[in-house]
């Protein structure tokens, strides 16, 4: 699927990368269908979750796993079940960036990841019940 972007253009989305969020993002809500856009470079990856219908939302995101030594989300029964699974191993996670003027500042949302089901492709952005998870986490230690 040709998808078009803020930020790199239009690009072919593999339709394994396109997931429909019933509830939308917080904020969001209207917007029920993203595209999971991924550029790799030799030093970095870098992603986004892009929605399908329009240049916007877009969302810089990364792989909680890689930002923060031994991630462990628990989310509610609730969200579990609404996505289709028993345990939160059964998906895969994704925390929104804010990323500023001076890049030096990004920060991720580690409390309130996106939770994808990569069979179903059905996905919600989910407030997790572990209280040690900031909602700015700085990724540069002198932020």
């Amino acid at each position: 699927m040709l998808i078009n972007t803020a930020v790199i253009g239009q690009v072919e989305v593999d339709s394994n990368d396109i997931f429909h969020l019933p509830d939308g993002l917080y904020g969001f809500e209207r917007e029920s269908k993203y595209a999971l856009i991924t550029k790799e470079d030799d030093d970095f990856t870098l992603m986004w979750f892009q929605a399908v219908s329009g240049l916007a939302p877009c969302f810089v995101v990364f792989n909680p796993y890689d930002v923060i030594e031994g991630y462990a989300p628990k989310m509610e029964r609730g969200d579990l079940e609404a996505l289709g699974v028993k345990a939160e191993s059964e998906l895969s996670f994704f925390s929104i960036a804010v990323v500023p003027e001076d890049v030096r500042q990004i920060s991720v949302n580690l409390k309130s990841p996106i939770a994808v089901n990569r069979n179903s492709k059905n996905a919600r952005q989910v407030i997790l019940t572990n209280t040690d998870y900031p909602i700015k986490y700085p990724l540069f230690e002198d932020s």
